[in-house]
């Protein structure tokens, strides 16, 4: 018997000794009568408060082990009961004189929702029927039994999400490494979060791998896909600024070169490369464009002449000249030493030559095509993984990420877009604003949007955008600073009422995580805005916090609640 309880008999007892004593016999009889039950009253008071007090820990412990229980992969009943009884006898352990009873209480899964759950027993000692009620005490074992119920409910929300990773040459190395791992993590537990799910396909994971382009497909296929144009008639850029002086076809150009596409893609125009508009050949703006890096002319074709010379770098890994030009009278004499009549005529020798299209044969200059020269010149990437659930190609597509070429945010997101979308290209994700269905993007990247120039006419280098001269980005010159403060506004604007592609995605119903390695202020304001909220955007300062940030948003996708 406690203190407390010996010291409430005391003035108990005292308080009847005192009554005894009166005169009067009245009082006497009466306490005699009232005293039992102010003796059951001050008890099973205490047992009331002791009994509220065990029901709070047992409620918590509950709690907590239902949850364990439905966070486990498990789907029957014999195992969710072994996950949830561990967790709780060890939640249990810091109350030693509550009794578990285990015969009383069960875990489950009810098919129907898909939910976990969990009824427990516990009791505890009582003094009302082990003082006051000796016989009922004995029926009663002296405890008082405790129950709790406690319900998981097992996500039955439906989940697509896009992994967008920078696969750009900076991410060589550690960065690449870690992210390969913080991917495959995430990866492990959606699927384990999959296999607890009622729902079909509960949740599906794309992964887009970026740098200058994305690769859209394996390629190795000269077919035209449905969503692509031939660029017949469609160049990809603005009016007359198309790669090719005639109009002929990407496709008919590769089978001329005896190759395959390579699976890269363009950039579509403005202000279709941040929209998610279904490509419509009435429109031809809207089709998407095959990666074809064109023929550079012949630097060697003037040795005399230094501008020429210094226009087309020397170093195999810039240049793309992988053809012989052919030069009529037009273009002037070969090995002649100045022919073009000054800086003019050397500009349209260059685009004349950049542009010819009978040069397109099979008799290149360089042996084999491959990804180091010839149109599919930087077209490395791992291919695009479409929504799926078949994780084990998640995964080895992951692993087989490469490291190459230069940053362009906004075409590796627009494509983990296109990943989720209803519409075509792909048409893969469900409807938006489909019942209890989460669209997600995670965009992650180690580098500043990037163009490069450099001192030939072209002013840049061939990528997903094409030359800057085509005026993808709405200009057709300018610095490497100016040309990327306008892909980080295609991206994210920062001044209202700018439509922008993460905008445009949020506008969609689409969650937008951001994740920024080692960038520089400039860019960590921009991936910060884009995010969905402050705390969908993770900055992250070396290597090895990568896999911290995937972590926490792999807990954030998990989303398992208690509902009741």
């Amino acid at each position: 018997m406690g203190a407390g309880v010996r010291i409430v008999l005391l003035r108990i007892g005292n308080l009847g000794r005192r009554l005894m004593a009166d005169a009067s016999g009245n009082i006497a009889i009466t306490f005699a009568l009232v005293l039992p039950i102010l003796i059951m009253i001050t008890f099973g008071g205490v047992d009331i408060s002791r009994a509220s007090t065990v029901k709070m820990h047992l409620q918590d412990a509950l709690d907590a082990a239902t949850l364990a229980a439905a966070r486990s992969p498990f789907t029957d009943d014999a195992r969710i009961t072994e996950v949830g009884m561990n967790a709780l006898r060890a939640n249990l352990a810091p109350f030693p004189d509550i009794q578990l009873l285990e015969g009383q209480t069960s875990f489950r899964l009810n098919t129907a929702t898909g939910a976990v759950q969990a009824d427990a027993t516990v009791s505890v000692d009582t003094l009302v029927a082990d003082i006051v009620l000796p016989p009922y005490g004995a029926v009663l074992d002296d405890r008082l039994p405790v129950r709790a119920r406690s319900e998981v409910l097992r996500s039955n929300n439906r989940v697509e999400v896009a992994l967008v990773l920078d696969n750009t040459g900076s991410m060589a190395g550690q960065k690449l490494t870690n992210t390969k791992a913080a991917a495959i993590d995430l990866i492990n537990r959606l699927e384990a979060a999959d296999s607890r799910s009622i729902e079909p396909d509960a949740i599906r994971i794309s992964l887009v791998p970026f740098s200058m382009t994305v690769r859209v497909t394996q390629g190795g296929t000269s077919t035209i896909p449905g969503y692509m144009s031939n660029a017949t008639n469609h160049t990809g850029g603005t009016g007359a600024l198309g790669l090719f002086s005639t109009g002929v076809g990407r496709f008919t150009l590769f089978q001329d070169l005896g190759t395959t596409w390579g699976g890269c893609v363009e950039a579509r125009p403005q202000p279709f490369d941040i929209r998610d508009t279904a490509p419509t050949s009435s429109n031809q703006a809207t089709m998407f464009v095959p990666y074809f890096a064109p023929d550079e002319p012949d630097r060697g074709d003037y040795p005399n002449d230094s501008t020429w010379q210094n226009w087309l770098n020397n170093s195999n890994s810039d240049r793309n000249d992988y053809l012989n030009d052919t030069p009529t009278s037009s273009y002037g004499t070969s090995n002649a030493s100045n022919p073009m009549g000054g800086n003019n005529g050397r500009r349209t020798m260059f685009f004349d030559r950049l542009k010819e299209r009978s040069k397109y044969n099979t008799a290149n200059r360089r042996g084999t095509l491959n990804t180091s020269f010839g149109p599919n010149k930087g077209c490395t990437l791992q291919p695009i993984i479409r929504l799926t659930d078949n994780y084990s190609a998640l995964r080895t597509a992951v692993n087989n990420m490469v490291a190459t070429g230069n940053t362009n945010v906004p075409l590796g997101a627009m494509w983990g877009w296109h990943t989720l979308s209803p519409n075509a290209p792909f048409g893969d994700g469900r409807p938006y604003g489909t019942e209890r269905l989460q669209k997600i993007i995670i965009i992650m990247t180690d580098g500043e949007n990037v163009m490069s120039g450099n001192n030939s006419p072209n002013n840049s280098f061939y990528n997903g955008l094409g030359y800057i001269w085509q005026e993808r980005l709405g200009m057709g010159t300018g610095s490497n600073t100016a040309r990327r403060q306008r892909m980080d506004e295609r991206f994210d604007h920062a001044g209202n009422n700018q439509e922008d592609l993460c905008g445009n995605m949020k506008a969609a119903g689409i969650v937008v995580y951001t994740v920024a390695v080692q960038v520089d202020n400039q860019a960590q304001t921009l991936m910060r805005r884009c995010a969905s909220s402050p705390e969908h955007y993770f900055p992250v300062n070396s290597a090895s916090g990568i896999g911290a940030a995937f972590d926490r948003i792999a807990g954030s996708i998990e989303n398992l609640r208690i509902s009741r």
